[in-house]
C-alpha cells in the first residue's frame, strides 16, 4: 500500500472538480497538491540528492487524478525547492528555513524562467536586474513580450508566494549574463508586484516587473563576471533537466489508469453478436489492441524510467549525456501516452468525450507535459555533430537498434554532402521527432529485456515500436506487413495494473454508473 492509497479515497479527491467554478478548481488543486506532498513526506535531503523517494513521487498514481495539482507539486518540489536546496546546502544556509516552508506548503514557490517572446532561446532573456549603488537590484520587464510566461503567480487562498526569477544581471555598465533572483511575489491575497494577464484553472499568468527593488540577498550566486556564461546558466537551471525525466514519467501512471478505465468499460459494455447473444466489446480486436499496447508500454516504460534514473544520477557521465538521456526518455514516454490516450478514448465512444471519465483530460494534461522542459532539436544536432555519445545499445543486433543507427546514418550522409544548415533544416529537422523516438524505443526495449520484463510484454512493445516506422523495416526486408500483423496477434495478453483505488471514472461498473 502506497502513502497515497488512502488519500485518494478521501473527500478531497472525491469532489467532482468539473462541476466547480474556475477559482474553486484552482483552490482545490492547491489543497490536493499540498495533501499529496505532505503524504509523500519529501524532505530537503530528497530533493537535493534526488533520492528514490523523489523519483517515485512522479509515478505515484495519485498524480494522474489532478493534472493541475501534479503541475504545482513538481514546480514546488523540483524546480523551486530543488534549486534553492543547492544554495542552502552550500553558500546560503539562511535559505534552509525557506526550503522547509516550501516543502511543508507554508509558502508557494514558482519558477519564472521563460518569457512570452522567448522559449528555447531564453539565454537571451530581456528581463533585467541592474545593480544599484546601494547594493540593491532594480528588476525590470522592458516590454510586454518580455513578461514571464506562464508560471502560476496569481494569489491563491492566502498562501504567500515566492519565485526564482531569472534576469540578465547588469553591473558596472556591462551585462554579466542570466542569474536567478529570489523574489517575493504576493502575500496570498495581493500582488506585491504589478502582474499582467489572468488565471486559468492552474492560475497561470503573465508576470511583469516595473523597476522592483530587490535586496542584495535576492541574488542567488555571486556578482562576478564569468567567462562561461552559458555553461553557468545551464547549471543554474539544472532542475529543468531533472523535470524532463520526472515529468515524462507521468506517462506511466497515465497509461495505467487509462488502460484500467478502458478495460473495465470494455468488459462492462455489451453489444449483440451475430448469433443474437450479448457480447462484451473487449472480445473485439479493435478494443484489445490499443488496450494491450498501453498495458505493455506502462510496464516497459517503468523499466526505462529505472534505467534512466540510474544513468541520470551517474556523475561520471558528461552532463550533456545525462540531459540527452532525459530528453529521449521523455520523448518516448509522451509519445506512448498520447497515442494510447487518444486511441482508448476513441474506443470508449461518446463516453470518451466526457471529463468525468478522465481520458480526454489525461490527453490534454500530457500535452502540457510534452511542451514543458525543453526541446529535442538540440539533441539531434549534437548527436550528428558527435559532440557527445549517448549510451550504446545492449542489444545492437536487435531491430530497434538497427533502425536507430540507420536513421542517424541517413541524416549524417545528408548533412555531409551539402551545406549543413540548409540540409539540416530541409531534411533532418522534420525527422528529429522520429529520430529521438527511435533512440527512446531502443533504450526502453533494452531496459525491459535487461531487467527481465515479461517476454510477452516486451514482444508487444517491440511490435508497437516497429509499427511507428513500418516502412523502414519492410524496405529493409526485415519483416513483411503480414508478418507484423501476425507477430502482434501472437503477443496479445492481459495484465493487472494495480490502480483500482485511484480510478473514479463512473463507467467502470454498473454500480459506479448508477451512483453517478
Amino acid at each position: 500500500m502506497t502513502p497515497t492509497s488512502q488519500l485518494c479515497q478521501s473527500d478531497l479527491f472525491k469532489k467532482r472538480s468539473e462541476l466547480l467554478s474556475r477559482d474553486a478548481r484552482v483552490d482545490l488543486s492547491y489543497e490536493r497538491a499540498k495533501a499529496i506532498g505532505l503524504a509523500l513526506g519529501i524532505t530537503l535531503h530528497d530533493t537535493l540528492h534526488l533520492t528514490q523517494k523523489f523519483w517515485d513521487m512522479h509515478t505515484d498514481p495519485i498524480m494522474v487524478l489532478d493534472g493541475a495539482a501534479s503541475t504545482l507539486l513538481t514546480i514546488q518540489y523540483n524546480l523551486v525547492a530543488g534549486t534553492l536546496a543547492k544554495y542552502a546546502a552550500t553558500t546560503r544556509p539562511d535559505l534552509v528555513s525557506l526550503v522547509e516552508d516550501i516543502l511543508r506548503w507554508n509558502v508557494s514557490g514558482q519558477f519564472c524562467l521563460t518569457e512570452l517572446g522567448r522559449g528555447l532561446d531564453i539565454f537571451r532573456m530581456k528581463t533585467s536586474a541592474t545593480l544599484l549603488p546601494t547594493g540593491e537590484f532594480d528588476l525590470h520587464t522592458p516590454l510586454p513580450s518580455d513578461a514571464k510566461f506562464m508560471p502560476p503567480t496569481v494569489p491563491v487562498k492566502g498562501l504567500p508566494c515566492v519565485a526564482i526569477v531569472f534576469a540578465q544581471l547588469y553591473a558596472d555598465g556591462e551585462c554579466r549574463g542570466p542569474r536567478p533572483f529570489l523574489v517575493n511575489l504576493n502575500d496570498g491575497y495581493d500582488m506585491l508586484l504589478p502582474p499582467r494577464g489572468g488565471s486559468s484553472p492552474v492560475n497561470h499568468a503573465l508576470t511583469s516587473f516595473n523597476h522592483v527593488r530587490l535586496p542584495p540577498s535576492a541574488l542567488l550566486g555571486d556578482l562576478a563576471k564569468s567567462n562561461t556564461m552559458h555553461r553557468d546558466f545551464m547549471s543554474s537551471i539544472w532542475r529543468v533537466a531533472v523535470g524532463s525525466l520526472a515529468l515524462g514519467s507521468a506517462a506511466i501512471p497515465n497509461l495505467q489508469v487509462a488502460s484500467y478505465i478502458a478495460a473495465r468499460y470494455f468488459q462492462r459494455r455489451h453489444v449483440t453478436s451475430v448469433y443474437g447473444h450479448p457480447l462484451p466489446i473487449i472480445s473485439y480486436r479493435t478494443q484489445q489492441l490499443p488496450l494491450l499496447h498501453a498495458i505493455a508500454q506502462a510496464s516497459v516504460l517503468r523499466a526505462l524510467y529505472k534505467w534512466g534514473i540510474e544513468r541520470f544520477m551517474d556523475k561520471n557521465l558528461d552532463v550533456r549525456v545525462r540531459h540527452g538521456i532525459a530528453a529521449c526518455c521523455k520523448a518516448v514516454m509522451i509519445q506512448h501516452a498520447q497515442v494510447a490516450n487518444y486511441a482508448l478514448s476513441e474506443r470508449l465512444g461518446a463516453q470518451g468525450l466526457f471529463e468525468y471519465n478522465r481520458l480526454s483530460n489525461l490527453y490534454s494534461e500530457m500535452r502540457g507535459v510534452s511542451i514543458a522542459e525543453g526541446d529535442i532539436l538540440g539533441l539531434v544536432t549534437d548527436t550528428l555533430a558527435q559532440t557527445y555519445k549517448l549510451p550504446l545499445s545492449t542489444h545492437p543486433d536487435g531491430p530497434l537498434a538497427l533502425h536507430e543507427i540507420s536513421l542517424f546514418d541517413e541524416a549524417t550522409e545528408m548533412v555531409s554532402s551539402s551545406d549543413f544548415t540548409q540540409a539540416f533544416m530541409q531534411y533532418v529537422q522534420p525527422r528529429c521527432q522520429l529520430m529521438v523516438e527511435s533512440m527512446g524505443h531502443r533504450m526502453a526495449y533494452d531496459a525491459a529485456v535487461d531487467q527481465g520484463v515479461s517476454q510477452c510484454l516486451v514482444d508487444l512493445y517491440l511490435i508497437n515500436a516497429i509499427k511507428t516506422d513500418a516502412a523502414w523495416y519492410v524496405e529493409r526486408g526485415m519483416f513483411t506487413r503480414k508478418a507484423i500483423v501476425h507477430m502482434e496477434d501472437a503477443a496479445l495478453l492481459l495484465a493487472a495494473m494495480e490502480v483500482e483505488p485511484y480510478v473514479s471514472s463512473p463507467i467502470i461498473s454498473d454500480k459506479c454508473w448508477e451512483e453517478f
